[in-house]
């Protein structure tokens, strides 16, 4: 389950609509508590989807792919560099790599924006629905009661 220290605003996740359960990538606009503001409507924390990292993701966020050695695939940006391998994103460059590889789009948006004090710049206008894994949802729960 996503916690709310690992949110911030310009976030971006998956929204499953209803009545339809069409998926939609939405930004975060603002935070409280329990809740997050997408486009207007306020939505609870578990509903967030987390978009995984693929290829489509990386290229989305403007890194540019390329041939490094034989046996790898490095994405490029600026200084920011990154391998996409079954475990997640690798990030590196000249003064740093993470040990812990990253799996969601958000994390990738939170750590670039605290290597570099700019935000990754995403761009998923006229995107499909992208594959992402979700959390186990907790049930809310409404007892009614029997006046009589």
């Amino acid at each position: 389950m996503l916690k709310l220290y690992e949110l911030r605003i310009g976030n971006f996740f998956q929204i499953e609509l209803l009545p339809t359960h069409r998926k939609r990538i939405k930004k975060i606009d603002e935070i409280k508590q329990k809740h997050v503001l997408l486009d207007g409507s306020w939505y609870l924390l578990q509903k967030l989807i987390p978009i995984l990292l693929t290829e489509e993701v990386l290229l989305k966020c403007g890194f540019e792919k390329f041939i490094w050695v034989t046996e790898s695939t490095v994405y490029k940006q600026d200084d920011f560099n990154c391998r996409l391998d079954e475990d997640g994103v690798q990030v590196f460059g000249a003064n740093f790599n993470n040990l812990k590889p990253l799996k969601y789009l958000h994390e990738l948006q939170n750590l670039y924006f605290d290597l570099t004090g700019k935000e990754l710049q995403v761009e998923f206008e006229g995107a499909d629905i992208l594959q992402a894994e979700s959390f186990p949802m907790e049930r809310d729960f409404v007892l009614l009661g029997n006046s009589a």
